[in-house]
């Protein structure tokens, strides 16, 4: 029994359109086993060295394989649906991390901080982006990586723009680069400034891309700063649906304005379903009573997707594209990463936070 395009309702879900059903899931099942393995892999590396994301060495651990051994035939099936698929599930559950708890903790004047210091984060690494004659949709990857919470929300926002997977590859990298390096400057400098355990972990909730390497700079500080921190980083992650919502419509106008309202903006819905997906799930993380352990496999299996679907994005990027992208953009990302680590602990001092 073969699918038309016309039984498709929702983006491939689950069946490819030329492939009966039960065919097109098994032809899956060995490329899904091979992602499964690597980000296995992924996420044991982490747990002995928390400070490198598990999100980026599974973007490497699929480039590598795709570009220094041979990614098979038998796994091409699954990357598309894992890249996609996968990854929005993923995100869609990044949904159980929203917490009003922790947004009324920080109070009217901590989440104003937040969002001057993430709109700051977006629209001055977009300017840093064009001084540096950087064209497409690479500066505004890193912008959101940055000011929201890094991999995740590059993953996310991909769809919404122009971004290739090179541009994607090189922005997680870059972001995870720096949040790394974070991890040893901002204790050192935090130091010699002789900051107390709520500034600093306030300074590295705000300053610091992913969530493991935010725990990861304020575990190198205190137990005390640990709780700041987090409370600070999950009030950005929050701001993740209203970006790609705001993304979303940008991209339709951007396909319309090219002709193409009739076919590729027609395709897009109108608040991608992920994003849908992402408020029910902190919507019923904040009225239901949701025990812990249940949370905490959301939030587990929330990473896991997102690790996969990235595995299957790191496969499709070729080295030699990658450095055609040349040096410009790591040079701007530092820069930027300076200038957003300043400006971050200027308005969590002003804010007096």
């Amino acid at each position: 029994m073969a699918f038309g395009r016309n039984s498709i309702a929702v983006e491939d879900f689950w069946i490819d359109e030329s492939l009966p059903m039960k065919r097109s899931v098994l032809n899956r099942v060995p490329g899904l086993a091979l992602i499964g393995v690597l980000t296995g892999i992924a996420f044991l590396i982490n747990s002995f060295q928390p400070a490198i994301s598990p999100l980026a060495l599974c973007v490497a651990l699929g480039f590598i394989v795709a570009n220094f051994s041979v990614w098979p035939d038998w796994a091409a099936p699954a990357n598309n649906f894992a890249s996609k698929r996968l990854l929005r599930i993923g995100i869609a559950l990044l949904g159980a991390q929203v917490s009003i708890a922790s947004l009324r903790a920080i109070g009217l004047k901590g989440l104003l901080t937040v969002l001057v210091v993430v709109i700051f984060t977006i629209f001055g690494i977009l300017l840093l982006s064009k001084l540096f004659g950087m064209t497409g949709d690479l500066g505004l990857l890193i912008g959101i990586g940055f000011g929201i919470c890094g991999a995740t929300a590059v993953a996310a926002i991909r769809p919404q723009t122009r971004a290739t997977e090179e541009e994607t590859s090189y922005a997680i990298a870059l972001i995870s680069l720096c949040g790394t390096l974070s991890i040893v400057v901002l204790p050192f400098l935090g130091h010699l400034m002789h900051l107390s355990d709520r500034t600093f972990g306030a300074w590295a909730g705000a300053a610091v891309h992913d969530v493991g390497q935010v725990v990861a700079t304020a575990s190198v500080w205190s137990p005390a700063a640990i709780s700041a921190a987090i409370v600070i980083k999950l009030s950005r992650v929050c701001l993740l649906a209203p970006i790609v919502l705001t993304l979303s419509f940008r991209h339709r106008k951007y396909l319309k304005s090219q002709g193409k309202s009739e076919n590729a903006s027609a395709r897009i819905p109108f608040i991608p379903f992920f994003v849908l997906g992402f408020i029910a799930v902190a919507i019923l993380q904040n009225v239901l009573t949701v025990p812990t352990h249940v949370h905490d496999d959301l939030v587990l299996a929330s990473k896991i997707l997102i690790g996969a679907g990235l595995v299957a994005l790191g496969s499709g990027v070729r080295w030699k594209s990658i450095r055609s992208i040349g040096p410009r953009p790591l040079f701007m990302g530092m820069i930027a990463w300076v200038i957003v680590a300043g400006v971050s602990l200027a308005a969590v001092r002003i804010s007096g936070m």
